[in-house]
């Protein structure tokens, strides 16, 4: 069996793997990095991985951290926001009531040809030196003092790699988590059925009626979206790749996967027939790629980073949910922390402050994300509610957790110490916030469709929160205070809108935050 000596080892030769060691490499090109991967390179553009959508923060990792903007442009295809449909129509599509953007708020997110990318990391690390052993399975993992190998099989041949490091990208194989039984359940229940197709489906030629073709400034660009059909405990996404194929995934609570009777492929055409029959219709004549049905996807991990010298990022880690792509997010924020600890445990640091303090800031993001989809899932299908939620979580989201990557204050121990009682206070609003949601959850409601369009480019304070992360040099603190002020600002407005009986006086306060958009939404 051949020995070899490397700095850091990761298992997984996925996004979460090979971004990683692109990270670490831009820093530091002097260390020894190898990747342990299952499948064999090149992968097919169109391969079977739930992610293929990103937002602001993973979107911002692959372009600018890790210089990415290019391959992005040239290779996939740019998000037109996300958007959702309510209301249960069997007739014309634009009958729906529709929430999203009018036009972009600026920062450029995608829709993520997974093989696609996954092939370009691979020629791009294989050219920077970088060792990746493809078609290799982990046999064995020997986690010792500050020294680990992992002797893994490549054919008939067995593989044993010494590192400083250890990494888990390995995804659901959970090789770090279920070794160390450090796993943790969430409390949230979710299940997916996803599939592709060989067809591009656009949802623009749902409808011929031209005052919906014109409500978004750049007709036709509706498909470009991650587009969501809304329903009572369940939601469908719809996501174009450049290949020409597209993405689809029925999301659902407990309860409505059990009313849904979904097992196979045939049973999922059934019950989009009855469901979202545009959607169905949509699919007629498309050859299948793949399919698969996930149960009870969300779970935590008790500890992503050790001083001891390994980690896990990506899935092998913990999921959430995928409504938000918060995926590539996660990834983003795991292997910054990761990177952090290497470069500075390879100069000899102590990093047992570090290690700690990352995995309290990692759980903390987690867990407030995970609150977003708690007991939610039954009001998916409320137009009320989600007009209400999309643009407190944005705010959140934009306000909190993207001004804290976008200015790499993740990284800055001091400053996250200094600006912890900021947070807390964040914390605190979005627990309320996300309370009242779970109330009105509830009731699992559906409102008669009035074909509402929901313009979230009309609120003010959305576009002010966008504005701050396209600013270079923002002085953190500063940023941070006047965007906790706002969300103080937008709750009781908020609370009011998802009232049964909620006010129709709109004074010159709430005209600043929230503009036309609640009169549309209570219309």
């Amino acid at each position: 069996m051949q020995h070899v000596a490397t700095d850091i080892i990761i298992a997984g030769g996925g996004l979460a793997g090979m971004s990683l060691a692109l990270q670490i490499h831009n820093r530091n090109p002097h260390l020894a990095i190898t990747i342990i991967e299952k499948n064999t390179f090149p992968v097919p553009d169109t391969t079977a991985k739930v992610g293929e959508s990103t937002v602001e923060i993973g979107a911002h990792y692959f372009t600018e951290v890790l210089g990415l903007k290019e391959h992005f442009q040239q290779n996939h295809l740019q998000k037109y926001g996300l958007r959702c449909f309510f209301g249960n129509v069997q007739g014309n599509f634009d009958e729906h009531d529709e929430l999203g953007v009018s036009e972009l708020f600026g920062i450029p997110a995608y829709q993520i040809e997974r093989g696609t990318l996954e092939n370009h990391l691979h020629q791009l690390l294989t050219n920077k030196g970088i060792t990746i052993v493809d078609g290799a399975v982990p046999e064995n993992i020997d986690l010792g003092d500050k020294q680990h190998t992992v002797i893994c099989r490549k054919g008939n041949k067995q593989h044993a790699f010494t590192g400083r490091w250890l990494v888990d990208a390995a995804g659901r194989q959970a090789l770090l988590r279920n070794k160390l039984n450090l796993n943790k359940e969430t409390g949230h229940k979710g299940n997916a059925v996803f599939f592709r197709v060989d067809k591009r489906v656009i949802i623009d030629d749902w409808s011929e009626n031209q005052v919906w073709q014109q409500r978004v400034c750049e007709p036709g660009k509706r498909w470009l979206s991650t587009n969501h059909l809304m329903g009572p405990g369940y939601w469908v996404w719809v996501i174009p790749l450049a290949s020409g194929a597209t993405s689809f995934g029925i999301v659902m609570d407990d309860q409505a996967l059990n009313d849904s009777n979904i097992q196979s492929f045939e049973d999922t055409l059934e019950w989009l027939a009855k469901e979202q029959p545009n959607c169905a219709r949509s699919l007629q004549g498309a050859t299948l790629l793949d399919f698969k049905v996930m149960r009870d996807y969300s779970y935590g991990c008790k500890q992503m980073f050790s001083d001891q010298g390994w980690a896990m990022t990506g899935e092998a880690g913990a999921f959430s949910d995928p409504f938000y792509s918060p995926g590539s997010d996660f990834i983003a924020l795991n292997n910054t922390f990761i990177t952090h600890l290497v470069e500075r445990d390879m100069q000899g640091k102590d990093i047992r402050l570090e290690s700690a303090l990352f995995h309290k800031f990692y759980d903390s993001f987690f867990e407030n994300t995970l609150s977003l989809y708690k007991d939610q899932y039954g009001g998916f299908g409320d137009r009320k509610m989600m007009s209400v939620k999309l643009v407190w979580d944005y705010t959140y989201y934009w306000g909190v957790f993207a001004l804290l990557f976008f200015t790499d204050a993740i990284g800055d121990i001091e400053l996250m110490r200094k600006i912890t009682p900021n947070l807390l206070k964040s914390q605190k609003l979005n627990k309320k916030m996300q309370t009242l949601l779970r109330q009105r959850a509830q009731k699992r409601a559906v409102l008669p469709a009035k074909s509402i369009f929901m313009d979230q480019f009309l609120v003010p304070c959305l576009s002010k929160l966008n504005d701050v992360l396209k600013t270079k040099d923002v002085n953190v603190e500063h940023a941070l205070e006047a965007n906790i002020a706002i969300m103080q600002q937008v709750v009781p407005y908020f609370e009011d809108m998802l009232s049964d009986d909620p006010s129709i006086d709109i004074d010159e306060t709430e005209q600043a935050l929230l503009g036309h958009y609640r009169q549309s939404v209570l219309a």
